[in-house]
């Protein structure tokens, strides 16, 4: 658990602005699927020294390394609840929803790492659907935007 009194980097805004096209959807859903089980499988590619733990939205039910992550027209996940690794849920829609959720606080946690692939290939997939801010360092980002060139063969678009 987060014990430490200072401010912990990993709050998330997506303000989606329109529908994705079945077309794009699927592109974004692969390309989160290839970068998912390369984090699963190879987390010191990114310096991490184990995979992030990644659950369903609510963060009790472990996810398969799989394309589990996407449902029909959304996709959400969390970090596990159990051992005090879950924030708020990370959920991405297709259709434009009103009352979705547009913020995400990850608290630092693991799966903050799996936050800023998908909003980097989200922005790349469809790069005027959502608008994405965060309190996450530059630094970080680049370091993820090079994780997904280098290592994941997929080349993204910068937030900042």
């Amino acid at each position: 658990m987060n014990t430490s009194a200072s401010l912990v980097p990993g709050v998330f805004h997506f303000l989606q602005h329109g529908n994705v096209t079945s077309q794009d959807w699927q592109a974004l859903c692969q390309a989160i699927t290839t970068a998912s089980l390369k984090l699963h499988w190879q987390p010191d590619t990114l310096g991490l020294t184990t995979a992030p733990v990644i659950c369903e939205h609510t963060g009790n039910r472990l996810y398969q390394f799989d394309n589990t992550l996407m449902g029909l027209g959304m996709l959400g996940f969390n970090g596990e609840r159990i051992t005090h690794q879950a924030g708020d849920p990370f959920i991405l829609y297709q259709r434009q929803t009103p009352y979705a959720l547009i913020r995400c606080d990850t608290r630092g946690y693991p799966y903050h790492w799996l936050v800023m692939v998908v909003l980097l290939l989200a922005n790349t997939q469809c790069p005027t659907t959502w608008t994405i801010e965060s309190d996450i360092p530059v630094k970080q980002w680049r370091k993820v935007a090079h994780w997904l060139t280098h290592h994941c063969q997929l080349p993204v678009s910068p937030l900042c």
